[in-house]
């Protein structure tokens, strides 16, 4: 990793751009003039409309708090409980684990007929005296998905925290798990209170609770569930933590993890009986063991216990701001690398005598214990964590290389088979408990379903295979698709054969079925990771590359709920795709998106024209196969020689196309930020594009990306950031007026600046590149590069003598229109200690606040070792040193002092 650090320095901090002369002084002058102009005019209008937005959304909000508060002293009503669910297990699972016994009289049929499920329903086992000798069981039926809605009177939980606030502030530091986690609160929180438990008493609650900076909090929570890439679950549990820290009665808790979490954007609700206050909360997922009432169509589950409660009291409508339900899902690795709190477990792998070891954080065990037990998808599509996943891979990739798809499935086999040992959840736990796969490692025992979901992790992620899992009864294993036709029980779902792989059937061969469930159709379980479409979507980028290398790239993809591919990007010069030609307009950079079939061919190729400067920021797909992107762009932008919008300055386009390529959604979006600024808004439209709200917000710091998101009702939520990107439009500054102006004198100008706010001595002259470089125009090469590091480093190329001849071998194209493009020497790529640089990556800078530089990786750059790579998505700079690297797709996460790898 300290290498891996080294190289970015190395890479963004000494870059020099190579300007041409420019004749005298005047042009310099003029250039000034109108650059300097420009920036004041941007500021003025900034000002003025951010007291609009202000206004705007303080109104807005307010009303809402008001309607809500209205609402509550009139809006309860009694609620008919549900009993608790018990995660289906009908029959007890294998007190001891099978063996595999060959029997060579045998014949393995195929079993063809399986329909996929997400989740399980429960099967009648038939008593064996009335099983005929070709059983039929009822055809699985699939369960209705349940999809969050955003309300039509809504806005984006964002948030500025109001002037004054500070003088309320004060630090909370809870017990996150075994790791303190310091939050910041109003100071009136812990006063707040309910003189009586009746509906009344409620809405002066919710009116003395927004009177409070409740922003304080809400923005430290995100900040901090960001930097620990917690979820939905973690997010309550440090709201439920917290409000333990404030409060002392049961019902002051209830009350403030209510109010906190409807103003975060969760529908939790509040419900009450007798003289007591419970806190219901609605899930994406089903949840077990918890008592639930269902509401307006939803589950909302008991959050105190397990024993529910009768003659219970709530209401049916949610807070206008609350559009989210509580997702389990866990697809980011949890940032936890504290030494002091590591545990090491041990695993053998096969044929091995010294046992691997792992380093385990507490935490994530502690906070994974505390998951209510939920549908098997949770836990199957759950991230590991970083030191797990990577001592682990480290250690098997060696040892499966150069093998055959079945020789490694058969290695990853025999290490389930025989180095975990067995017992059911109930001789363990004394209940049902699923494992997320850390928890394999952690605990003394596992079953078929801890043993599936590592196996299906580790064949998707190590062998790029993909894997499903298949439960029956009362046993769970998987299914693999090999390249080829493979030996033993096979199935077909959605047009794809899986052998039967069984993780738990000690010894048996890919293939064989357990005897007991032998004529049995089992169910198959999904599972939605990255690695699952990896050959197909090679197979498309191969497609779409061929013949027209360095002029087209990949930026985003998406599979619709009809199975179709959706992909998009951007091209210049001239391509070819599927015999036609296309021109990028004016020699710009044209953006493109693409529709491929389940199968990899392609049904339609669109370009949309920029006459500037393009970049897709967020792209998805809706229900019936439309695309929807929404675009920053300069300039015009036409589809078809339709033009759609025109702006000179940075502006955004929301642009919906049709499963045919027509489009039939564009909102031209042109606020505009100045520079160091930002502003964020949140629109959304209805399925056939009409508009049915847009807000914009002033803010600093803006706590999501631009992201676009399509509810049950094919009803489209974007929100975006103006001034996300750097570069987009700002043409670099010239503030030396001279003929003999060079960018090394410019970034040496920059340096003073940050050396008088005492930046880290080392991030100085990064953080004074990378302003440069976040500017519009230059170009660099790998001479220029030696020749300010022999300036600035003379003793680099003797202790670096490897990093200084291969940058010699680089050129970077800088920022043109916000994108920097890395071209290397006659198209070689270039290996830089632990990080893989292709030709013709493409990478952004982003300033997300004042104090700090992100840089985004937006393809062809990795970091790794020799076997195991990783694609690099982000490094974020702070002043005081501090690096952070997000890598790979569960976004795992390093921080390390640039003071460690500089001397």
């Amino acid at each position: 990793m300290k290498q891996l650090l080294l190289l970015s320095l190395v890479l963004f901090g000494t870059l020099n751009v190579a300007f041409g002369q420019i004749d005298q002084d005047d042009p310099f002058k003029k250039m000034d003039e109108k650059y300097n102009a420009r920036m004041q005019k941007m500021n003025q209008d900034y000002e003025a409309n951010l007291k609009r937005m202000q206004a705007e959304y303080d109104e807005r909000l307010k009303k809402m708090n008001q309607a809500f508060k209205k609402y509550l002293k009139k809006g309860f009503s009694e609620v008919e409980q549900t009993e608790e669910k018990v995660k289906p297990v009908e029959v007890p699972k294998p007190i001891k684990q099978p063996t595999f016994k060959p029997d060579k009289d045998i014949k393995v049929k195929p079993v063809d007929k399986l329909d996929p499920v997400e989740v399980p329903d429960r099967v009648d086992i038939p008593d064996k005296r009335d099983v005929p000798e070709e059983l039929i069981l009822p055809e699985p039926v699939k369960p209705d998905v349940v999809v969050a809605e955003a309300a039509a009177f809504s806005i984006a939980p964002i948030f500025k925290v109001p002037d004054g606030a500070e003088a309320y502030a004060k630090d909370l530091t809870i017990d996150f798990f075994g790791s303190p986690a310091t939050l910041v609160a109003d100071k009136r929180m812990s006063a707040l209170t309910i003189k009586s438990v009746k509906p009344a008493s409620f809405a002066s609650y919710w009116d003395d609770f927004t009177e409070t900076y409740y922003q304080l909090y809400i923005e430290s929570l995100l900040e901090y569930a960001e930097e620990k890439n917690l979820n939905d679950w973690g997010i309550y549990q440090l709201i439920d933590l917290s409000s333990k820290k404030l409060h002392t009665t049961a019902n002051g808790r209830a009350m403030w993890t209510w109010a906190m979490l409807n103003q975060a954007g969760y529908q939790a609700k509040i419900g009450y009986s007798g003289s007591s206050v419970y806190l219901l909360l609605p899930f994406m997922q089903e949840v077990y063991e918890k008592p639930f009432y269902k509401i307006d169509g939803a589950n909302y589950y008991l959050m105190s216990g397990k024993k529910g409660i009768k003659n219970m009291m709530t209401y049916t409508k949610s807070f206008g701001g609350a559009t989210k339900k509580v997702d389990l899902h866990l697809p980011f690795a949890l940032n936890y690398t504290d030494t002091d709190n590591t545990v090491v477990r041990k695993t053998t792998l096969p044929n091995e005598t010294q046992a691997l070891q792992l380093k385990m954080d507490k935490t994530i065990m502690a906070f994974l214990a505390s998951y209510p037990q939920t549908v098997n998808t949770v836990y199957l599509n759950a991230a590991m964590s970083a030191n797990v996943k990577e001592a682990l891979y480290e250690h098997i990739q060696p040892r499966i290389e150069g093998k055959s798809e079945t020789q490694a499935v058969t290695y990853l086999l025999d290490y389930l088979h025989n180095s975990f040992e067995y017992k059911t959840d109930r001789d363990q736990f004394n209940r049902e408990k699923m494992f997320f796969p850390d928890e394999i490692f952690y605990y003394p025992y596992s079953d078929c379903e801890d043993r599936t979901v590592l196996f299906t992790r580790l064949v998707n992620e190590l062998l790029g295979l993909d894997a499903i899992a298949i439960t029956y009864f009362s046993h769970m294993a998987a299914a693999v698709s090999f390249s080829g036709p493979v030996e033993g029980y096979s199935f077909l779902v959605d047009g794809r054969r899986y052998t039967i792989t069984d993780p738990t059937y000690i010894n048996a061969p890919i293939g064989s079925v357990m005897p007991d469930y032998e004529g049995y159709t089992p169910m198959a379980i999904k599972i939605n990771n990255d690695s699952r479409l990896n050959n197909i979507w090679q197979t498309i980028a191969r497609s779409l590359e061929k013949g027209n290398e360095g002029h087209i790239v990949i930026s985003d993809r998406t599979v619709a709920e009809n199975g179709k591919m959706m992909v998009t990007g951007w091209f210049t010069n001239d391509i070819s795709i599927g015999g036609n030609q296309y021109s990028a307009y004016g020699g710009t950079r044209d953006l493109w998106f693409a529709t491929f079939s389940q199968g990899g061919a392609l049904e339609w190729f669109t370009p949309v024209n920029c006459s500037d400067n393009g970049f897709t920021q967020a792209f998805n797909a809706g229900k019936e196969g439309n695309v929807y992107a929404l675009i920053n762009y300069t300039g015009a932008v036409s589809v078809n020689r339709r033009k759609l919008a025109q702006s000179q300055q940075a502006a955004h386009l929301v642009l919906g196309l049709s499963n045919r390529a027509q489009p039939f959604l564009n909102e031209n979006i042109d606020f505009e930020a100045p520079e160091g600024k930002k502003l964020a808004f949140y629109g959304k439209y209805k399925a056939d594009g009409t508009k049915i709200d847009l807000l914009s917000f002033p803010t600093d710091k803006v706590k999501f990306d631009p992201k676009i998101t399509i509810d049950s009702k094919n009803e489209v939520v974007v929100r975006g950031v103006v001034g996300e990107i750097e570069g987009l439009t700002k043409d670099v500054p010239i503030l030396l007026s001279s003929a003999s102006f060079s960018a090394e004198d410019q970034i040496e100008s920059y340096m003073k600046v940050y050396e008088q706010q005492h930046v880290n001595r080392h991030m100085v002259a990064l953080f004074s590149t990378l302003k440069l470089l976040s500017q519009n125009g230059g170009r660099i090469s790998g001479i220029t590069v030696r020749n300010l590091m022999n300036k600035n480093n003379p003793d680099f190329y003797k202790e670096n003598p490897d990093v200084y001849k291969s940058l010699l071998s680089m050129q970077f194209v800088i920022n043109d229109g916000g994108v920097v493009k890395v071209e290397t020497y006659k198209g070689r790529h270039v290996s830089l200690f632990s990080m893989k640089i292709k030709n013709n990556s493409n990478l952004q800078i982003v300033k997300p606040d004042e104090e700090t530089y992100l840089i985004k990786f937006l393809n062809g750059v990795q970091v790794g070792k020799a076997i195991v790579w990783y694609d690099l998505n982000a490094i974020t700079f702070e002043p005081n040193g501090d690096m952070e690297f997000d890598y790979d797709t569960d976004h795992t996460k390093r921080i390390m002092s640039i003071d460690e790898v500089i001397e």
